[in-house]
């Protein structure tokens, strides 16, 4: 008897964790998680373990924080812009002009 796989496919982004697009507003995504949330979460289904739930979580957290989500989006390439470095934050003192 061959032996069948039963590997579970991983979503690539948060957006495909909330199946959401990638230009959704704040409504849409707050929408999308309260909606699998209440399917997920451990008090509905407690079989599921709960990690169903803290991946929507965790994504939703990215995803609802404006700059939490223009980081991850530069971090994905998502505009075109691939995150070579860190982004810097300049300092008082040199942005001063003397």
């Amino acid at each position: 008897m061959a032996e069948v796989s039963t590997a579970v496919r991983r979503p690539k982004s948060l957006y495909e964790v909330l199946r959401v697009k990638k230009t959704a507003s704040a409504e849409e995504i707050k929408a999308a998680y309260r909606s699998m949330a209440k399917r997920v979460h451990p008090d509905v289904a407690p079989a599921a373990g709960g990690l169903d739930f803290l991946e929507i979580h965790r994504a939703y957290e990215t995803l609802s924080d404006p700059t939490a989500r223009a980081r991850y989006d530069l971090s994905i390439g998502l505009f075109g812009f691939a995150a070579a470095a860190p982004l810097r934050s300049r300092r008082w003192e040199t942005d001063q002009c003397w």
